[in-house]
């Protein structure tokens, strides 16, 4: 039994041998409960408008948000709306069939030659969703005979690609580890597949790609990369992480979500010509999943292309993110080891991470507390992704906030006030 001190959290709940469904839902109250009593409103809260830099979380209350993937703006721009309306009235409002079976539009086609090219592969395949992008590809690939080797922090979507095969687990980013799990399964398994993601989605960090790749060949193991949170915001051109390191046509297969730099939703895998075409027969989340609409192909193209021939728009958010690096570190802030517009505020702990949230959103400002068991119960943090579209007072606004609700709660990691505070101006 939970005793009166003891927090619940999404772990309690989960599949369980001694209830029920029902059950399990009954149950569940109790979290739901204690999220009204830390007076924590950030899981399925409603907003009356798009979501960006700002929000609506009522009609009359816009509070600066910093929970949108939308890093570089694509959702809202002008070009990607007014392409996907010219779709809508080209096309209708639905494909209304697996592309397998007709619903295999000319734009469709377009799509995958250019997000093929731009990741540096020979072809590509579309999904409804960056999910169903990870695990159709993981199904169709992996069986009882094959392995796979993955980094710890990579995105549950792959995960769920991995029930009937075997998974061996390494230290993240940890290459000694990874070498020698590839020395022991090398002649063990049919398919032997790394799987890493490009930029991890909670700690905002790069995978260890030059080196990964150098122990694949060395060991005939495939890798493949989800680029989710790189690709069109990594690298000179946006090309992803794989040209962050220079290693454009290095990996076997990169898959990736069209709902954060291109500000749309769907999903793609890109790799070989003949690997694609088996995946677009054996894929099941493609095969038997209606294809992505016309108007959101048709904006995502228009996204690619601003990407492509609007550098200042990837400049601004990187000069958003330096900054906001900047401040955050010069007032003691714990950002662990962040290089990209993922930002981890660590609190590492999970009822202070309650109260900071609950704070900041009565500050106007809106961010996603991440706890056990999304994160290690030592790791609570305060999740913050960046946008083009922030402006600097609004990642001041974050910072003073963040400076004024640690001098009532001192959530600095070590345990200390912050030193030599300084407010951020701009």
């Amino acid at each position: 039994m939970k005793n009166q001190t003891t927090y619940y959290s999404l772990k309690d709940f989960e599949l369980s041998l001694n209830l029920s469904a029902t059950e399990r839902a009954e149950e569940f109250q109790k979290y739901i409960n204690q999220l009204a009593q830390f007076g924590y409103e950030s899981y399925w809260i409603k907003s009356y408008s798009g979501i960006g830099a700002k929000m609506k979380l009522s009609q009359d209350r816009e509070v600066i948000s910093f929970v949108s993937n939308d890093y570089l703006g694509m959702s809202q721009r002008t070009e990607t709306i007014q392409a996907g309306i010219s779709a809508l009235t080209m096309y209708g409002t639905g494909a209304c069939a697996a592309q397998v079976i007709g619903g295999y539009i000319d734009i469709h086609e377009q799509l995958e030659r250019e997000i093929s090219d731009f990741t540096g592969q020979e072809d590509a395949i579309l999904f409804s969703s960056g999910f169903g992008a990870n695990a159709g590809v993981l199904n169709a690939l992996l069986g009882k005979n094959d392995i796979a080797i993955i980094d710890p922090f990579i995105h549950t979507s792959a995960l769920s690609g991995l029930k009937g095969t075997n998974v061996k687990r390494i230290g993240h980013n940890n290459l000694e580890h990874l070498e020698t799990v590839l020395k022991d399964v090398q002649d063990k398994y049919l398919t032997k597949l790394v799987i890493i993601d490009g930029v991890y989605s909670q700690d905002g960090d790069l995978s260890r790609l030059p080196e990964i790749i150098n122990l694949c060949q060395r060991y005939g193991a495939m890798l493949m990369m989800d680029d989710a949170h790189g690709i069109g915001v990594m690298g000179v051109n946006g090309r992803g992480t794989a040209e962050h390191f220079d290693c454009l046509g290095k990996v076997d297969i990169i898959s990736g979500t069209f709902s954060k730099a291109f500000g749309c939703v769907g999903g793609f895998v890109a790799s070989s010509k003949k690997l694609i075409q088996y995946l677009k027969y054996y894929a099941d989340s493609n095969v038997f999943s209606a294809a992505i609409t016309p108007q959101v192909t048709a904006s995502i193209l228009k996204s690619l292309e601003l990407i492509r021939n609007m550098p200042e728009i990837r400049h601004k958010l990187w000069d958003n993110v330096n900054y906001l690096r900047k401040n955050l570190t010069l007032n003691g802030f714990d950002i662990g080891k962040s290089l990209s517009p993922i930002f981890p505020i660590m609190i590492r702990d999970n009822n202070k991470v309650y109260e900071v949230a609950n704070l900041l959103q009565k500050s106007g400002i809106f961010t996603v507390g991440i706890v056990y068991p999304a994160v290690r119960i030592k790791e609570a943090r305060i999740r913050v992704s960046i946008l083009a579209t922030h402006e600097k007072q609004h990642l001041d606004q974050l910072v003073n906030a963040l400076i004024e609700i640690n001098k009532n709660i001192n959530f600095i990691s070590n345990g200390e006030s912050i030193k030599n505070t300084q407010k951020a101006t701009y």
